[in-house]
C-alpha cells in the first residue's frame, strides 16, 4: 500500500495551477479573485491523496514570492503550514488559516505556491532551492495575474535568481497567445472573458524599466540573461495595449529556459479597463 500525494500542475503552463486560488478581503469563504495590494487575501489549496493508503497530519506549507521565472525557497516567504488529513482517495480544499497582504511595490502581482509534506509520500531531504513543480508531484505554483489595460503601457518587473551553488544563463522568451481553463479565469473572478483570435497587445522584453518608446536595441521577445550562482536580477516585460476590446483576453507569458530545459515563467491576462 502506498500514499501518493499531489497538488496538480496547471495548463498551458505547469505555473497556472487551478489547485491553488486566492480569496481576497477579510472572508475566506468569499469569492475568489485577483488579490488587491495592501489588503489581507486567504490562500487555498486543493490536495489530493492518489494512493491506497492514508495520510494522516500531512502538512501543507504555503509561500508568496515576487514575479519570477524561477521560483526557490531562499527568495519565497513563508504565509502558514496547516495540516489535514487524507484518506486513500480523498481530495480535501485546505485552507492557510494565516491571511497574506500582498506587497503595494508589485501591485499585488505575486507568485504563490503550495507544497504538501508527509513522511509516506516524501519530498528530498534536505529539500533544494528550486520548488520545482514539474518533478514533484506534492508541489504546484500559481503565478498568474491580470493585466487592465487602459490606453497606456504597463511595465512589470519580472525577477530572474539562480541557486547559491550553481551558474545561469537564462533565456526569456516571450509567448503570445493560448488559452486558460475555465476555473482559472473563474478564479480571478474573470467569468465572462475569451480568448482573443488576434493578440490585442504588444508585449517585449527588456533590461531597462525605462517606460520610453520600445526600440529594437533595448527591447525584444528574447532575452539573455547571465546569473552568478546566489544572485538574482530583474527583467522587465512592457505591455502596451492594440485594439483591446471588452470580453476578451490575451495571455502573455514569459518562459524561462534554460539551455532546452523550461525551468518556470510568469503569465499575465491582459483584459480591457471595462473588465474591471
Amino acid at each position: 500500500m502506498s500514499t501518493i500525494l499531489e497538488i496538480r500542475d496547471g495548463t498551458p503552463h505547469w505555473w497556472n495551477s487551478t489547485d491553488i486560488w486566492i480569496v481576497p478581503g477579510n472572508d475566506p469563504n468569499g469569492a475568489p479573485g485577483q488579490p488587491i495590494a495592501g489588503e489581507p487575501a486567504y490562500m487555498w489549496a486543493r490536495v489530493r491523496n492518489n494512493g491506497d493508503a492514508g495520510a494522516t497530519g500531512a502538512q501543507v506549507n504555503f509561500y508568496w514570492s515576487n514575479p519570477a521565472t524561477g521560483v526557490l525557497r531562499s527568495n519565497s516567504t513563508l504565509i502558514g503550514s496547516p495540516f489535514v488529513d487524507l484518506d486513500p482517495g480523498d481530495v480535501q480544499d485546505v485552507l492557510c488559516l494565516v491571511p497574506w497582504v500582498p506587497t503595494i511595490v508589485n501591485d499585488g502581482h505575486e507568485c504563490v505556491v503550495a507544497e504538501v509534506i508527509h513522511a509516506a509520500d516524501p519530498l528530498p531531504n534536505p529539500l533544494p532551492d528550486e520548488f520545482d513543480p514539474p518533478s514533484y508531484n506534492q508541489i504546484a505554483q500559481r503565478n498568474l495575474s491580470v493585466l487592465i489595460m487602459s490606453t497606456g503601457m504597463m511595465v512589470m518587473a519580472i525577477q530572474t535568481a539562480a541557486p547559491a551553488r550553481k551558474m545561469l544563463i537564462l533565456e526569456l522568451r516571450v509567448e503570445m497567445g493560448g488559452e486558460l481553463e475555465q476555473a482559472s479565469l473563474a478564479q480571478l473572478g474573470l467569468h465572462k472573458v475569451k480568448p482573443a483570435k488576434d493578440a490585442m497587445v504588444k508585449a517585449s522584453l527588456s533590461v531597462d524599466r525605462d517606460c520610453g518608446e520600445l526600440t529594437e536595441q533595448k527591447s525584444c521577445d528574447r532575452l539573455k540573461i547571465e546569473l552568478k550562482p546566489g544572485t538574482a536580477r530583474a527583467a522587465y516585460l512592457k505591455v502596451t495595449p492594440r485594439g483591446l476590446k471588452p470580453g476578451f483576453y490575451t495571455l502573455i507569458s514569459v518562459i524561462a529556459h534554460d539551455q532546452d530545459r523550461v525551468i518556470g515563467g510568469v503569465t499575465y491576462i491582459a483584459v480591457s479597463a471595462e473588465e474591471a
